[in-house]
């Protein structure tokens, strides 16, 4: 699998997907990839974190292992790649959302359309991000609604002003009850995952190869 922005500028229209992938997990596999195939992107460039400013009060799985996981979730896609930009940033700053987006652009060339993937959680809060105005023109935002989330009641959250242009950005995906908080829990209690095929077996392997998740003593 690819992971060098050299290859994405072979792309003319790009899903940019960020998260901490921590574990990844099937979700994090197909979803983006449902996404990209509605709106006619090519691939989709994945985005590790670094550290996330919302998410300041937990303790992320060392980078390295993560990355490692999620080649191993995304196996030998070609139209997946992964950005590590955040990952290499000195230890202890927060990754801005918009930072990511400017380096990207940077490194593509202004010939690579960006869209940002989000989920509906994430749309509601959107205009509290770091320059939102400046993230929307880099790569427009593409929101993420799964059943049984419903259009109409997102939009109602928003400004009457806006609720066009947010609709304009919704894509309806799959129903795939996986969260990897409940994954950490479970395999920090030496539990297999549920649903069983949550992770890829090779993901499972390396987990359990490197002790991740495992209760202190």
């Amino acid at each position: 699998m690819p992971d060098t922005l050299q290859h994405a500028r072979r792309y003319s229209r790009l899903i940019v997907y960020g998260g901490s992938f921590d574990p990844p997990h099937r979700a994090h596999v197909a979803l983006p990839f449902e996404a990209a195939k509605q709106v006619g992107a090519d691939g989709v460039m994945y985005v590790p974190a670094g550290q996330p400013p919302h998410k300041q009060g937990r303790v992320l799985t060392p980078a390295h292992h993560r990355l490692n996981m999620l080649r191993l979730a995304l196996g030998g896609r070609e139209d997946a790649m992964i950005c590590a930009w955040e990952m290499d940033r000195p230890t202890g700053q927060p990754n801005y959302t918009v930072d990511t987006l400017e380096h990207l652009r940077r490194k593509l060339g202004d010939a690579v359309e960006m869209r940002l993937l989000i989920g509906a959680d994430m749309a509601l809060i959107f205009d509290q991000w770091r320059q939102p105005e400046r993230i929307e023109r880099l790569a427009e935002p593409l929101v993420m609604l799964r059943p049984p989330e419903d259009a109409a009641r997102l939009l109602a959250h928003f400004p009457a002003e806006s609720r066009e242009r947010w609709r304009d950005r919704i894509v309806v995906t799959s129903q795939l009850d996986i969260s990897s908080t409940e994954l950490r829990h479970r395999l920090s209690h030496g539990l297999p995952p549920d649903p069983p095929d949550a992770l890829e077996p090779g993901v499972l392997a390396y987990i359990r190869e490197h002790g991740l998740y495992r209760k202190s003593d």
